[in-house]
């Protein structure tokens, strides 16, 4: 049976092209490549290289085991890391996140950070994204994930997705099936969340666009409460529409059809670029996979 050794000399051969390059890159002298190359030659019992010299190049066989060998080492470096995890000690991540993440994704998130990192224990935090954004540069949150807001020189997003928002009324509020304008939508009273609230300064720019200022109702931060309110008929609120789909099913709320969409919010994964930047990176992937966030927006990546 072959070494790890022998299968680690024939592959740097074939990457590299020539014995002297693989006896640089394994540390070891030419002659002893050239053993280890003999070796595997003999094992396989079929040419592993056709032509000679600098003509020479691998047979379909021998780019065959070039490709296993690859692969054997990538799982051997994945069994070396988890070896690694068991020996270090736990470490405290904490997590900064909105209500619309910890409704919908954050519990997966959780689950496949527990399995990929069981040496991380994340502690989550909900808050408003500009609060929590403040929290991540003044070091008290390791990593965030919010709304795009104004990033600065020292901070790294990593884009996972939008969400789009969509205006609510109680049910006869507004005629079904017809689309209304801003103005029309302006006869009742909005219900926001706090300034410190991305789509509540969203929404406000909306309005300037058009020269409209509506009764404002200040609701709290608590997305299900405005739907409380709205459902109450309160006024009218602007919410994420993949919270409240099972709302409009039933008749509970009603989406408003507008002639100008509501906005969009764009999330983040938020951290420092300092020494523990790989890591943010690494849990950026994970909030990536497990975001169910809409994607027709292509992921972006601001360093």
């Amino acid at each position: 049976m072959l070494t790890i050794k022998q299968l680690q000399a024939y592959y740097w051969v074939a990457r590299l092209g020539t014995l002297s390059r693989a006896a640089e890159k394994l540390h070891i002298t030419q002659s002893a490549v050239t053993k280890r190359m003999q070796e595997v030659q003999a094992a396989a019992a079929r040419p592993l290289f056709e032509g000679k010299g600098r003509n020479s190049r691998l047979t379909q066989f021998g780019r065959e085991l070039e490709a296993e060998c690859r692969t054997l080492f990538e799982l051997l470096k994945t069994f070396d890391e988890l070896k690694s995890q068991e020996h270090q000690p736990v470490r405290l991540l904490r997590v900064g996140l909105t209500e619309m993440v910890a409704l919908t994704w954050f519990a997966d998130f959780l689950r496949r950070m527990k399995r990929m990192y069981p040496f991380i224990t994340v502690q989550p935090e909900i808050d408003l994204s500009l609060l929590l954004q403040d929290k991540v540069e003044e070091g008290r949150l390791d990593f965030s994930i919010v709304p795009d807001v104004m990033g600065s020189d020292t901070m790294v997003k990593v884009g996972v997705g939008e969400v789009q928002f969509g205006w609510f009324a109680a049910p006869g509020v507004f005629a079904p099936g017809s689309v209304h304008s801003l103005q029309e939508l302006m006869t009742q009273p909005v219900i926001e969340q706090s300034e410190n609230s991305v789509i509540t300064a969203a929404c406000s720019r909306l309005w300037e666009s058009v020269g409209a200022s509506p009764e404002r109702i200040y609701g709290g931060n608590n997305v299900k409460a405005l739907a409380g309110l709205i459902s109450a008929g309160v006024g009218i609120s602007c919410l994420p529409i993949a919270l409240f789909k099972n709302e409009v099913r039933t008749g509970t709320l009603e989406l408003v059809k507008t002639s100008t969409p509501a906005p969009s919010v764009s999330y983040s994964c938020c951290f420092l670029k300092n020494s523990n930047a790989t890591l943010g990176y690494r849990v950026s992937e994970v909030a990536r996979e497990c975001s169910t966030f809409t994607r027709h927006v292509r992921a972006r990546m601001q360093r």
